[in-house]
């Protein structure tokens, strides 16, 4: 292709949102889960040992695979499937769906 253009990318423009090194979602829902507990529970202690747990699961994921989080949220709003290894209200009775 002669006189094609070339297109320079940044890769930064591109990048997820992150705040200290997790995506930005999961950042915030950590903090106002302890927000709220530290309110509803009147502990400090409580509420930062929820945001350091939710933090370091999100960091984990991310550093895992920097998708997953993304992913999780797409597939909960898809109805599951048909598994053969789940029971009905009755331990004895799988019910299969055609």
């Amino acid at each position: 292709m002669d006189g094609a253009k070339i297109w320079r990318g940044h890769a930064t423009l591109s990048a997820p949102l992150k705040l200290m090194g997790v995506e930005r979602r999961w950042f915030l829902l950590s903090a106002t889960v302890a927000l709220a507990l530290w309110n509803a529970i009147n502990s400090l202690l409580i509420g930062g040992v929820i945001f350091g747990v939710f933090y370091t699961a999100g960091l984990l994921a991310w550093r895992k695979d920097p998708a997953m989080l993304s992913i999780l949220k797409v597939s909960a709003g898809f109805r599951a499937r048909y598994d053969p290894g789940k029971w009905s209200g009755s331990p004895w009775v799988v019910v299969i769906r055609e």
